[in-house]
């Protein structure tokens, strides 16, 4: 299967979905990712095309059924908003089929069968096959509803066991957008010690994006399984020798022993030190992922 574009996929990450909530029930709003999966679903069961998406009955009533699976405080069923504004991430163009022109507010239930929307050249060249649908959902779940990953991927409705293993095309993009996001939300810093170094016109990374729980495990892409990470300590996290914890500090292997070497002391001096998290608290670390992360950690 040809790889989807890593535009594409950059964009899939970022969708303009907005935050509400506040402390721990802060969350990004699911609308847009929700109005996509259930645009595919239609797709897959030849209602709809990449280039003719209805606004209709049956796309929100897909859309409804996964959003009372996903839904959060503050979340409102409102279907009629993701399929307007999708187009300001140019996924796709809301159309009024008489005359082809734009719509210039979201539809209304009155307009089910006079209304649908036309996925961008790009998307419709990633969504033309059911294993590049499936590529796409997979990628939606896991960067925005990790938590129902398995649920959601087996309501497709669909076999789609068989495509597990042809979306590693999909890898290297994927892995490459989930770095983008963590170290801006990260501001490009190290959560262990601060290091920031930010070199103007450069596309140089002196911090790396680490998995709390690796992927292969939690099928988990979205920020808050993500932590930015120099890469003296995103190596000694990998190593179960560093740790951050679910108390919001950082612990250190017993196994070091600071009178063996001054790079051991360093290590050492890290325990007890907060965590630096990043600005907005819908991406702060989950207290399952450092629980996971702290229990990997080495002792004598």
């Amino acid at each position: 299967m040809p790889p989807i574009h890593q535009s594409l996929i950059d964009t899939l990450y970022n969708l303009r979905v907005g935050c509400v909530g506040s402390g721990k029930d802060r969350h990004e709003r699911p609308h847009k990712p929700l109005m996509l999966l259930a645009a595919l679903e239609l797709i897959d069961d030849g209602l709809a095309t990449p280039e003719h998406i209805p606004w209709s009955k049956d796309l929100c009533d897909r859309f409804t059924r996964i959003f009372n699976i996903v839904k959060a405080a503050d979340d409102d069923n409102t279907p009629k908003n993701p399929f307007f504004y999708l187009s300001s991430d140019k996924i796709w163009i809301p159309l009024d089929q008489s005359s082809l022109a734009g719509l210039a507010a979201p539809p209304r239930k009155s307009q089910f069968g006079s209304v649908h929307a036309e996925f961008s050249k790009e998307m419709i060249s990633a969504t033309d096959t059911s294993e590049k649908r499936h590529s796409i959902r997979k990628l939606l779940v896991s960067r925005y509803f990790p938590d129902h990953y398995k649920l959601l991927i087996q309501q497709v409705g669909h076999d789609q066991a068989s495509q597990e293993d042809n979306t590693t095309s999909v890898k290297p993009a994927r892995s490459s957008a989930f770095a983008k996001r963590v170290t801006d939300l990260y501001d490009s810093s190290c959560a262990a010690c601060g290091l920031r170094i930010k070199l103007p016109s450069h596309e140089v990374s002196f911090v790396d994006a680490a998995h709390l729980i690796p992927f292969s495990e939690s099928h988990n892409d979205h920020p808050s399984n993500g932590m930015a990470l120099c890469k003296h300590h995103h190596w000694a996290m990998d190593r179960h020798l560093i740790s951050p914890g679910p108390d919001g500090a950082w612990h250190v292997s017993s196994i070091f022993d600071k009178r063996r070497s001054s790079a051991e002391s360093d290590l050492l001096a890290l325990a007890g030190s907060d965590i630096m998290l990043p600005n907005e608290e819908a991406f702060y670390p989950t207290e399952r992922a450092l629980k996971w992360r702290y229990e990997q950690l080495l002792h004598k």
